[in-house]
This record gives C-alpha cells, sequence and structure tokens, in this order.
C-alpha cells in the first residue's frame, strides 16, 4: 500500500483540498471508502468531509486522545505477552469504517442464514448424526476432528439451543461481494472490544456520531440478556448468571473485565465454581450460590478437567454432567467448538441445500480439504499458487513451503488449501499521513426465540499487508468502530431500561473466597510498596541534600532500617555502617528498577498491577487509572529518583484515597482494607522493633527520621512544640488510636473488620480471628509507656522490643486464621515479605 507523508518538506507547496486527494487506489483490492481518485463513495462523503473540516493538528490530538483513554482503561489484548509485563495495546485507529443500510442488510441476512445452518449441523452432529451416516459429513471430520467432544454426544442443551453465540470474519472481495473467512462458535471473541471501540469514538467524535444515524449497540446486549433469562427459564429477580473466564492469564481477560462490568454478570473463575449433587455452584464467603447460566468464555476442551482428562485449573470438573441433566443453560454449549472446523465450510454450500432448502446467501472463501481424492488432485496440481493450512485445528503449527507436499500426502484430510486473499482496503490515520491497509470485518449474532439476531457493528481489523492481517500479530494489527448507517432516526436506548423493577431494598453482597483473596493481597502489596517507597524516599532527600553522607546523623538509623529488608547488604567487618557514595547509589538505585529482585519497588509494584488484575471487575475506572499510572515507574529511569518516588508515592495515596472514597463498605473492602491494616501493622512493628537500638544509641534524630518514615511527623509537631522525645514519639505511633498510622488504629480497624466477615456461630470470639484481633487490641491499649526512655540497662527498650516481636507473631498468625477460615489460596499470586523474614497470609 502506498502512503503519503503530507508533512514531507518536498511536497507540493498547494496542499490538495482534501487530506484524502493523494492517496492512491489499490491495484485489485476493493476501496471502501472511494471510487476513483478523490471521489468518495456516497456515504463515505460526509464522513470525508468532517474530517477534513478537523485538520491534521486536531486529529492527531484526538488520536493521542484515543491512545491515552485505551492505557488508562488498561486496554490490552494480551497483558502477559511481554517479559515485562507491559501489555500490547489495543490500537484503536481515529477513521470508523460506515456500511450502508442496504449492505447491512444483506450482511445481516447471510449471517442469520449462516447461524441457523450451523446451529443443525451442531444438533445433528451431537444428535442422531444422520449427516455423518449419510456421508453428507465424511467421518474424519468428525472423529479425528480435535474439536468434536465424545463426552458431549448426545446432550440436549437448554432451549434446544446448540449455537447461542456466534462471529464471523468476513471480507469483501474485490468484486465487492463480502465472504466469509473464519466462524467462530466455542467461545467467539471481540465482542467487549467492539463495545470499547464504540465507547470511545462516541466520546472522542460526539458531534460527528450524534449528527450521523449511527444504529446502536446496545440493543443487541439487551436482547443477548433477555434471551438467555427466557430461554433458561430464569424467573428470579435476580437471575444466577456468571461470566466463566480462565482468569488474568487470559490474552483477552480486558474483554472479559468489560462485559462483565457491562451486562452485569460476575466475572468468575474455574475455581470459583463447584459441583454438587448435579448443580453447579459458586463459592463465596457465606456459602454456595447457586449458577444456573454460565456465559463461557473458557476453550472447549478446557471446560470440564473431569469428563475431558485434561489437566486444566480454567475449567469445573463435573460440568458436562451437569449440562446432560439440564440443570445449567452454558452460552455456548460445550462442544460448539466443532463449527471453528476450517474444512466444514467446504461442505456448507451443499449442507444449506440439505437442511434448509436455500442457496447459501454468504459465500465462503474459495476453499478444497484434502481429504476428498478429487479435491486433492486439485491442491496439488495448484500447490504453488494456494494457501495450505490446517482443515481441523487453527492452532496446528504452520507447515514448511519444502514440506508440505510430504505433509498433505501422509495426512491428507488435516490439510485445506484457499484461494489467496485479496481483502478491501480502507482509509487508515497515521501522524501526518492517510493510507491504506487492508481489513477484515468481525460480526457478532445471538440467539433468540424468534432465531438469531446480528449486533449492528462490529469489529473491524487492519493490517499493512494480508499476511499480517490473517495471522496472529496483535501488535501490528488496528482496529475500527464499524458504523452501520440507518435510513431512519436512531432512538436512544439503555441497557437499564430492560431490567426489572427493585422490589427490596439491599445494603450487603457477598463475593467469590477467589476475589477476596486477591482484594486482600492487592491491599498488603499497595501497603508494602508504600512502606518501601517513604523509606527510601527519607534516605534519597537526605542524599540530595548539601550534606555529606557522613555528615548526616539520622542516615545509619535509615540504613540500618534498610539493611534489615535485605535491601541493602550487611554491615562489613570493618564496621562502616555508612559505604562509599557511589556503592549506595548503586544498591539504592537496583532496590527501585531491578525487576530481578523481588523486594525492590517495580517488583512490588508489579505484584500490586498483578492482584488488581485479578480483581479488574471489583474496581471502579478511576482506581483502574490510578493502577495504570504505576507502570510509569518501570518506564522511567532512575536519573531522578526522589522525584520518581514522589509520583510513585502520589499514585498509591490516589489509590488509597478513591478506595476510601469510592468503595461501598461490603466485604470486598473489608479483605482489601484488612490486608493494608495488616500489612501497615508488621511494617510498623518492624520498624519500631529494629530502630531502638540505635535511636538509643548513636542519634536522637533518629526520631524525627523515624517519624517521617510512618508520616507521621506533622501531627507530632502540631502536637509538641519541643525536641523529639522518644515516649511521646511512641505513643504517637503505637498506641494513638485517632492517628491512622499507629498500631493501635490499625488493630481497632481489624476488630471492626472481623466483626462484618460471615460467621458460623452467632457467639461472638468464636473463631481465633475475632479473638486475636481482640487480644492485640487490648494488648496495645494496656501497653504502658509512661517514663519511656532510653537506659544504659536498656530493660524498658527490650521489654516494648519483646512486645512488638509478640505482636508481629499474633499478626501473621491473625492473617493465617484469616486464609484459612475465608480464602482459596491462589498459586499464581507469589506472596513476598518486607521486614522481619517471610510471611504467609
Amino acid at each position: 500500500m502506498i502512503k503519503v507523508d503530507l508533512s514531507d518538506p518536498a511536497a507540493p507547496q498547494h496542499m490538495p483540498a482534501s487530506m484524502f486527494d493523494s492517496v492512491e487506489l489499490p491495484g485489485e483490492a476493493y476501496d471502501e471508502a472511494f471510487l476513483a481518485p478523490a471521489a468518495p463513495r456516497e456515504h463515505w462523503g460526509s464522513l470525508v468531509a468532517a474530517l477534513d473540516a478537523t485538520g491534521f493538528d486536531i486529529l492527531n490530538k484526538r488520536q493521542d486522545r484515543i491512545r491515552r483513554m485505551r492505557h488508562e482503561d488498561g486496554a490490552t489484548y494480551n497483558p502477559f505477552d511481554d517479559p515485562a509485563g507491559q501489555g500490547t495495546p489495543w490500537a484503536l485507529e481515529t477513521i470508523p469504517l460506515p456500511l450502508t443500510a442496504g449492505e447491512w442488510s444483506g450482511l445481516e441476512a447471510g449471517i442469520t442464514q449462516r447461524a441457523r445452518l450451523l446451529e443443525r449441523i451442531l444438533a445433528d452432529t451431537y444428535g442422531p448424526q444422520n449427516l455423518l451416516n449419510s456421508g453428507w459429513i465424511p467421518s474424519a471430520l468428525v472423529f479425528a476432528n480435535p474439536n468434536f467432544l465424545r463426552p458431549c454426544h448426545g446432550i440436549q442443551p437448554a432451549g434446544n439451543r446448540y449455537l447461542t453465540y456466534y462471529a464471523a470474519d468476513l471480507y469483501r472481495g474485490p468484486d465487492g461481494r463480502f465472504r466469509v473467512l473464519r466462524d467462530y462458535g466455542a467461545n467467539p471473541a471481540g465482542l467487549g472490544y467492539a463495545l470499547e471501540n464504540r465507547i470511545v469514538i462516541s466520546r472522542v467524535f460526539p458531534e460527528l456520531y450524534h449528527q450521523t444515524q449511527i444504529r446502536r449497540l446496545a440493543p443487541f446486549f439487551h436482547t443477548f440478556h433477555r434471551s438467555l433469562i427466557q430461554r433458561a427459564s430464569l424467573r428470579r429477580e435476580d437471575p444466577g448468571i456468571v461470566l466463566l473466564s480462565p482468569g488474568p492469564d487470559s490474552r483477552i481477560y480486558f474483554e472479559h473485565a468489560l462485559l462483565s462490568r457491562y451486562l452485569g454478570y460476575p466475572l468468575v473463575e474455574g475455581q470459583d465454581l463447584t459441583v454438587r449433587n448435579g448443580k453447579v455452584f459458586l463459592k463465596k464467603l457465606a456459602g454456595l450460590e447457586p449458577v444456573e447460566a454460565i456465559v463461557r468464555l473458557t476453550a472447549d476442551d478446557s471446560s470440564d478437567p473431569f469428563a475431558l482428562r485434561r489437566e486444566t485449573a480454567t475449567g469445573v470438573a463435573g460440568l458436562i454432567q451437569v449440562s446432560r441433566e439440564q440443570n445449567i443453560d452454558i452460552v455456548n454449549p460445550i462442544g460448539s467448538g466443532f463449527v471453528d472446523t476450517p474444512a466444514l465450510s467446504v461442505f456448507m454450500p451443499a449442507l444449506c441445500q440439505r437442511l434448509m432448502g436455500e442457496d447459501l446467501l454468504l459465500e465462503h472463501h474459495p476453499a478444497w480439504w484434502c481429504g476428498n481424492a478429487e479435491e486433492l488432485n486439485h491442491v496439488m496440481a495448484n500447490l504453488e499458487r494456494l494457501t495450505v493450512g490446517p482443515a481441523m485445528d487453527r492452532s496446528a503449527p504452520p507447515v514448511l513451503p519444502a514440506e508440505r507436499m510430504a505433509a498433505i500426502m501422509a495426512a491428507p484430510h488435516t490439510f485445506m488449501a484457499r484461494e489467496p486473499l485479496c481483502p478491501a482496503v480502507v482509509p487508515a490515520w497515521d501522524q501526518n499521513r492517510i493510507g491504506s491497509r487492508y481489513t477484515l470485518l468481525r460480526v457478532f449474532a445471538c440467539a433468540t426465540e424468534e432465531g438469531f439476531t446480528v449486533m449492528p457493528g462490529g469489529l473491524a481489523i487492519t493490517a499493512a499487508d494480508v499476511e499480517t492481517l490473517t495471522g496472529d500479530f496483535p501488535d501490528l494489527q488496528q482496529s475500527k468502530d464499524i458504523w452501520v448507517l440507518s435510513d431512519q432516526p436512531v432512538e436512544p436506548f439503555s441497557l437499564m431500561g430492560g431490567l426489572r423493577a427493585v422490589t427490596e431494598f439491599r445494603r450487603t453482597s457477598d463475593l467469590p473466597s477467589r476475589v477476596a483473596d486477591h482484594l486482600l493481597w492487592l491491599g498488603r502489596y499497595l501497603e508494602r510498596a508504600e512502606g518501601l517507597v517513604r523509606l527510601l524516599r527519607s534516605v534519597f532527600r537526605r542524599l540530595s541534600g548539601e550534606a555529606r553522607p557522613g555528615d548526616i546523623p539520622e542516615l545509619p538509623f535509615l540504613l540500618n532500617l534498610l539493611r534489615a529488608d535485605n535491601i541493602l547488604p550487611k554491615v562489613p567487618d570493618d564496621g562502616v555502617d555508612i559505604p562509599r557514595y557511589r556503592e549506595l547509589s548503586d544498591h539504592l538505585n537496583a532496590a527501585l528498577c531491578d525487576k530481578e529482585r523481588p523486594d525492590s519497588v517495580v517488583a512490588i509494584l508489579k505484584r500490586v498491577q498483578e492482584a488488581a488484575r485479578n480483581v479488574r471487575d471489583r474496581l471502579s475506572l478511576d482506581s483502574w487509572r490510578a493502577i495504570n499510572r504505576l507502570e510509569s515507574f518501570a518506564d522511567n529511569p532512575a536519573s531522578d529518583p526522589l522525584e520518581l518516588l514522589d509520583d510513585t508515592l502520589f499514585t498509591l495515596n490516589a489509590f488509597s484515597g478513591l478506595a476510601m472514597e469510592s468503595m461501598t463498605r461490603g466485604l470486598g473492602w473489608r479483605f482489601m482494607d484488612m490486608g493494608r491494616r495488616v500489612e501497615r501493622a508488621m511494617n510498623l512493628a518492624g520498624l519500631i522493633r529494629i530502630g531502638l537500638p540505635q535511636v538509643c544509641g548513636e542519634s536522637r534524630s533518629a526520631l524525627e527520621a523515624l517519624l517521617e518514615v510512618a508520616d507521621s511527623i506533622m501531627t507530632y509537631r502540631a502536637r509538641y512544640r519541643t525536641a523529639f522525645q522518644l515516649a511521646p514519639v511512641l505513643d504517637l505511633l503505637l498506641m494513638d488510636e485517632g492517628n491512622p498510622k499507629s498500631l493501635a488504629f490499625q488493630f481497632s480497624q481489624l476488630v471492626a473488620h472481623v466483626e462484618h466477615l460471615p460467621r458460623q456461630s452467632d457467639r461472638r470470639f468464636a473463631n481465633p480471628e475475632e479473638r486475636l484481633s481482640l487480644e492485640m487490641l487490648t494488648a496495645i491499649r494496656l501497653l504502658d509507656l509512661t517514663g519511656m526512655r532510653c537506659s544504659k540497662g536498656g530493660a524498658q527498650t527490650e521489654s516494648l522490643a519483646a512486645f512488638l516481636e509478640l505482636m508481629d507473631a499474633r499478626l501473621k498468625e491473625f492473617a493465617q486464621q484469616i486464609s484459612a477460615h475465608y480464602l482459596t489460596r491462589v498459586q499464581a499470586t507469589p506472596h513476598f515479605s518486607m521486614i522481619g523474614g517471610d510471611h504467609q497470609p
């Protein structure tokens, strides 16, 4: 494709009337936007004019805004495709792709017919198998096909709907006709990204969007939800529908979280569900909750590890048997991945006539299955021209060109061949450039009582070449919003309009044990990060001043705290507390940015992000944007570590403020706050216990540093207009329940949280965690600091150190009891400690 750079200083002095005028038409491919150079198609005319009126500068700014919005929303294709943990950003391009009402009407009819046909094929394949017995479908296409799941044969799904959600990839050929390239039935991806694209584009171009009669997407989601309730006979006010995801390891977890939030279905993983007495239940803190329908976003072959004999953590053991007993509605039913079989398209024209008495409205891309002798001969005679690929398993590794002939002859039924693809091109925006990119359209349909309905829009994928377009190259692909134009005025529509009226108020909510576990560890990692950032910031502040390291009296105290965390090496044999400046700087920079160190700031922040990803559907958009800002820590060089630490602390505090002001005081907030309180209490107890000997031994200015690290120095100065003294400092940090940073405050909050947790007995303090929290609060309240001072014998400080060590042990025991009583372990999340060695929840 040719791209014209309009910013080139060597370009002609007189700019063309339109920024599109200099874009040359492709040779053979169909151009979606232009009939001829500078001659847009009728339905593109208003869009081209609007973009011309906007101008390059504004469009560049809006593209930058789109990019920022994607980053703030955390829109990624695969959060874990990068070893550094950086996701591939979901690339949304500024210029949408409009389709006329007439074009869409034809596509809608073709997709509806195709979905009906595929559902009948599924019903026969997993039922009487008449097509197989009569030879309309070859046996190899079924029994040698990994997409056909034998344990699912004979299952009749809810409402007798074998295909409830369907997607297809379309392209427009050089003749201007749409054809189907691929079908998706197992768990079609892209619906959430299409929704995200529409949300973003409508915000970036609000005037253009509202002035254009564009069909809305919300009615499709409303129909999806209503049909699910009707099909499964879910008549309760709050139907038990869940959205089953593989979890954050999924390449499209962003989409799962977005759909969960938009549809209002709880986002669960396989470990959240259990099968009891032929029914599915959701494991929650208060007990088991019945599940009546599952929107399945997991692969067919990993949906039930028991029936399918696969080692997988994403499925639910016994789910296929529950389906066989018709006690659950699954969207899509397990086994619907048979639709994804590439070679099935070869037989669809004949099957359409056989099953429906109709011609196929949407042709498939020309293809030949090598399992048929006649078609095999055609493929072998045209092997150099055709594109050879797997006939059944799309994920099969590609065959080298030199080995294709031998591979085909060895197992011909596993291969098929296609004509070379020549899809249409669309205008594509780049900074100061407009060029052409090849495009595919992914469209979606869902089952209704009347048949199928197609979402008026979809996902357009673009790329610079055909190989990139059809391959797995998300970092080289872009997406567009598809605008289906309407001949009639488009009425506003809200997804909330079809919901039932509320019959009674609710002020409590339960949550799955796995979610509570991740929220608790999110709180712990947030507090752990904040504690280390404050400690390092105190060190860098002193090193960035005029004084030399050896002239800073409290520096040995701060460095000793870092040594307790193994961030700095132990004091060498020569007894020099302060290492050379260069050596010290290297150690501190490693504590900031060394990704290989589990105790570095960047490593802890990564665990914050991982824990947040596991509960993404539970966090507000503002909270998620704050989490996303933490990515900049790894990207910024440590040339100005003090500024970097200040920015990071600001972001952490912003998230804490959002959590405090925005999160409902339900169980989710309580578990996250319990994590913070446990971690803050352990950190503070460790700081004081480790720092006491040096406070009393070498430098009284260490008290000021201790208050600074504990974020309590302003409170102390406001209360005491004297020098820093040990007793009032300890009273403020240990016993003052009005100080949110004190040990007593943490214990009082833990007592309050435990009182609100679900319990099996009405008797108070029947559980170990209740008794432990009350014991810690009582002990700190009874602590006597009167006359506390540093003495030669050190009896008072030694007694206090022993007390703090006991509190640390009690906190660890408390965390273990909470975990044992309420939480499931999440093996994928490593748990590391800060001060005082490893500790587990």
